[in-house]
């Protein structure tokens, strides 16, 4: 962390008048169809799968401060490609000092030439939705144009598939009366790629509050609290971010993000009428999106599969394995076995060596219908490996064989079998 700042210790306090056990009590009476949130979306991170959506997750809002989620995609964005530092100096300038009167700030002072840094402003938005810091970051990232930086915003917003989000700051002061906005799956979406692309953000995320030093000018210092409740208050001890917001047409909004183990869940609500309601639904979304989505290993590299045919082997059949291991999501509410399909690239014949590629196996879910039948999906496929050496037989044992073949005793497999 910079040396400029001293951070305060995270407790379980109350602040902004939160009540945590009102909080708790909305947490512990949630179900999705009564979630109090005008919108709503969660995405089971590893495989950015949606959980759980309102059934208008697409529609447009004015979010405050989440506006801001896309100006640190861009900051970390041009720090990972050499444009700028977590250490280097942020000029500000009297637009960023303007911006911000009456809005949320740390009071930064471009009549005193005040510098901070990169890494302090990134700070200052996430633990006191800084409106002055976020100004001065898109001024420094931009080249003293905040406009040249909307528009990279905009650009990164198609480039990512955000398709019902448009921004017209940096900050998230303008709202959808101006023309802003954004959605609940696009801000669950972007949080998903900001944490997947630039992990660093997780290194700052959880802070909630801290005292931000004015080095460069010597004016008192400025005290910083978030209202992200699910960390300060110690409500959800997995819930690492990640940033708040308000509107005053849509209330309260949040998007937060939580690891349960090694799995990563991300929600986000927006019109949420109390701070509390806002906690125990974001609460309720995370782990409920934790318990229904994980990770489910389907077989290991090396995995037996069967023994298939081998024409003209010296003896029938040669043991085959998996080529790789495969993983994946599982969804517990939904009603499926898992089966395997063995794909041959045609007859198989002797001689064959460890190692050589026999087919595929193709691993499905099978959903029963009502009229007895199955519906099946793809979920992935691995090689299909022959796991032994087998040479030809000698030609009299092929010629019994010819015969046997002849007189319908034996056959090979067909280059499609089920298991």
């Amino acid at each position: 962390m910079s040396a400029g700042m001293f951070f305060l210790p995270l407790s379980a306090v109350t602040s902004f008048a939160f009540t945590k056990k009102t909080a708790e009590q909305v947490y512990e009476n949630a179900t999705l169809s009564n979630l109090k949130a005008k919108s709503y979306a969660s995405i089971y991170f590893d495989d950015c799968t949606i959980a759980f959506c309102s059934e208008n997750c697409h529609q447009h809002y004015s979010v405050g401060n989440l506006i801001k989620l896309m100006t640190l995609y861009l900051v970390f964005e041009a720090i990972s490609k050499g444009e700028t530092g977590l250490k280097s100096g942020v000029k500000v300038s009297k637009a960023a000092q303007n911006i911000s009167i009456g809005r949320e700030r740390v009071y930064l002072d471009s009549t005193k030439g005040e510098v901070i840094s990169v890494e302090e402003a990134v700070i200052a938005v996430i633990a006191a939705s800084a409106n002055d810091a976020a100004y001065a970051l898109a001024e420094h990232i931009s080249k003293a144009d905040e406009n040249v930086f909307v528009d990279r915003m905009n650009r990164k917003a198609e480039e990512l598939g955000l398709k019902d989000t448009h921004y017209l700051d940096s900050t998230g002061i303008k709202t959808i009366n101006d023309g802003q906005y954004t959605s609940a799956y696009d801000i669950c979406l972007l949080a998903t790629r900001l944490i997947h692309d630039y992990p660093t953000i997780l290194n700052y995320s959880r802070i909630t509050s801290g005292t931000f030093v004015h080095a460069s000018t010597g004016q008192p210092d400025t005290n910083m609290q978030s209202s992200n409740a699910l960390v300060f208050s110690g409500m959800m001890e997995e819930a690492d971010g990640l940033l708040v917001g308000y509107s005053n047409a849509d209330l309260y909004a949040q998007v937060a993000c939580a690891k349960f183990g090694e799995e990563r869940t991300i929600a986000c609500v927006i019109g949420e009428a109390t701070p509390e309601d806002r906690a125990g639904e974001l609460k309720y979304l995370l782990t409920k999106t934790a318990k229904t989505f994980e990770w489910q290993e389907l077989d290991k590299e090396g995995s037996y599969v069967r023994m298939i045919s081998v024409k003209d082997g010296k003896s029938l059949k040669v043991k085959t394995v998996t080529g790789q291991g495969l993983s994946y999501i599982s969804n517990t509410r939904e009603n499926y076995t898992v089966e395997k399909k063995i794909i041959l690239n045609g007859v198989i014949e002797a001689p064959v060596a460890k190692g050589d590629i026999a087919g595929e196996v193709v691993y499905m879910k099978a959903y029963p219908q009502e009229d007895g039948t199955k519906r099946y999906e793809e979920i992935g496929r691995v090689e299909l490996i022959i796991d032994e050496d087998m040479d030809r037989a000698n030609w009299f044992v092929r010629f019994l064989r010819k015969i046997l073949e002849f007189l319908g005793l034996m056959q090979y497999s067909t280059p499609e079998t089920k298991n």
